[in-house]
């Protein structure tokens, strides 16, 4: 376990790395036999040999299960744990707790992976002593794997030392892909799992957020993942309404809570109280802002949390908040309502101004 750090909050130290480190890839399935094929396809296609793949069914329906276990038979590499229904933090539990690698790998059950892929992680990791989070670039790819988009979906990824970053916003730091864009050490990983079974969505926020507060970040700017977007799964482009708002807001203030824990046990409480609140984070006053107006809060509400947001120092790095956020407090419930679905919804109009005035889920602020 790690020493308290309380005098300076700085990246923990890690064990060295032997040349050619396991790789524990963590898989959460869930109903995915349409794809969980394919991506175990893309798994076996990888040039680093050295890995083992846990996939954890979270209680399938579907024929999953005998999916995975025809990979298993084929390759012993391939390795199937079933338990009952009990979300995505759950599953990854699952699978970590029957994992051994010094490297461990977050993979969507739907995504895809480039044959490189692990190797490119392996020699990041080795690049960088203090690394303990490798993040990698993404593409969007429809329900048919076929590419919707050619341009990776970050710009920029983070890189670095980002603590200070992070503790002074919030506890978030940006540009960050999801869960199969992401790898961490052991090491850092035990400081994470397991993790809170209340994240029965999006349980992969917990390493991007809870990562870079205790180690620096290795950035791989290149395409190394194909990220599937199709109607059931739970980061597509569909319409956003009222209820994903509550719940991202919901998660990140959980997410707040668990990142005070993990600065305690790592740093101690005097570096955990110095985690600013969440009114400092731009993604969550933006949250916030649109579940209050969407439920028609009192506008002596909702005008101070249109006030916070708006006085952010990071404001204004997407297009909703360029030519939407700054006036919406003056809109109507009715026209803010329909605003909000030209904005936020699948509609023609929106694919226009996407368009217009350019992809509304910015590499810098993206909607997860």
């Amino acid at each position: 376990m790690q020493e308290l750090q309380t005098e300076k909050q700085q990246p923990i130290e890690l064990p060295k790395l032997p040349e050619n480190p396991l790789v524990s890839i963590l898989i959460a399935n869930y109903n995915y036999a349409k794809y969980i094929g394919e991506t175990l396809d893309s798994v076996l296609s990888q040039t680093y040999p050295h890995f083992e793949a846990i996939i954890c069914d979270d209680g399938s329906k579907d024929n999953s299960c005998e999916i995975v276990e025809s990979y298993a038979k084929k390759d012993s590499r391939i390795k199937l744990v079933r338990q009952q229904n009990g979300g995505v933090a759950s599953a990854l539990n699952t699978a970590y707790r029957n994992s051994s690698g010094e490297i461990i790998c977050v993979l969507d059950a739907d995504d895809i992976w480039m044959p490189s892929k692990l190797q490119k992680v392996v020699e990041a990791f080795q690049s960088d002593a203090k690394g303990g989070f490798v993040i990698d670039n993404l593409i969007n790819i429809d329900g048919d794997s076929k590419v919707i988009k050619l341009t990776p979906i970050f710009s920029e990824l983070s890189s670095g030392w980002k603590a200070p970053f992070a503790m002074e916003n919030g506890g978030f730091a940006y540009n960050i892909p999801p869960a199969s864009g992401l790898s961490i050490r052991r090491k850092v990983a035990d400081f994470i799992f397991p993790m809170n079974e209340a994240f029965t969505r999006n349980a992969d926020s917990l390493i991007s957020y809870l990562a870079p507060l205790i180690t620096k970040i290795v950035a791989i700017p290149e395409v190394l993942t194909q990220f599937r977007l199709h109607g059931s799964n739970l980061t597509s482009s569909r319409s956003y309404v009222l209820k994903d708002f509550e719940r991202d807001v919901s998660n990140w203030e959980r997410t707040h809570q668990e990142q005070k824990q993990l600065l305690t046990r790592v740093y101690g409480k005097e570096i955990a109280e110095k985690l600013t609140g969440l009114e400092k984070s731009v993604k969550y006053l933006h949250f916030r802002y649109v579940a209050m107006r969407l439920k028609r809060l009192p506008r002596k509400e909702t005008k101070k949390a249109h006030q916070q947001l708006t006085a952010h120092q990071h404001f204004g790095y997407s297009a909703p908040e360029r030519w939407f956020l700054p006036w919406a407090e003056y809109l109507p419930d009715v026209v803010f309502a329909k605003m909000f679905d030209v904005v936020y919804g699948a509609n023609p109009v929106k694919h226009f101004l996407k368009k217009l005035v350019g992809d509304l889920t910015n590499p810098r602020y993206v909607l997860r």
